[in-house]
């Protein structure tokens, strides 16, 4: 199963997060295959026990460097840091104690989590967003997230992408099971 981003926040009285989180338990639990990007790497660890708030450091808008602080075998080639792209204000604070940190940075130290079920994986960044629709939700948050913030967004795209490589990662952790 893969979950996906959201506008939601785990946080929110939504009707259907409570539905969700128990679904995420019983596929943790029989141990179905799992990926979760942006809001799905939130709502895994809130699911799971983590700790998930909007974040005070504000947005993360563009393309972030995240060091890669765990090298699982399917990530054993990954280089020190991996730049992907990334849109949210919510963040997991703490992970639950079923997962292992694999990318950290300083605004987001639990940016990537491999779970102890040998099934789950998850992560706060976006490898799938090509660099026009990373560079177009950033301009979207223009007004909302300071003008800085999203001019460096705009900027950060200038660096090499990492997100072919994780992708690769993320079809070696689903192979090997």
């Amino acid at each position: 199963m893969v979950i996906t981003g959201s506008a939601a926040g785990v946080y929110e009285d939504l009707p259907w997060l409570e539905p969700l989180r128990n679904f995420i338990r019983v596929g943790y639990d029989s141990r179905t295959p799992m990926l979760g990007i942006c809001f799905g790497h939130q709502v895994m660890a809130d699911a799971l026990g983590g700790d998930v708030r909007k974040s005070e450091k504000g947005w993360g808008l563009g393309r972030h460097s995240y060091d890669v602080v765990r090298r699982p075998g399917f990530m054993g080639s990954a280089p020190v840091a991996l730049s992907i792209a990334c849109s949210h204000q919510d963040q997991v604070i703490a992970p639950p104690a079923e997962a292992e940190v694999l990318l950290a940075s300083e605004f987001t130290p639990n940016a990537g989590l491999v779970y102890r079920n040998g099934a789950a994986l998850s992560f706060q960044a976006h490898p799938e967003f090509a660099d026009d629709y990373t560079l177009a939700l950033a301009e979207m948050r223009r007004g909302k997230a300071p003008d800085a913030v999203v001019d460096k967004a705009l900027a950060s795209i200038a660096k090499p992408s990492h997100s072919g490589d994780v992708a690769g990662y993320i079809g070696q952790f689903f192979k090997r099971g």
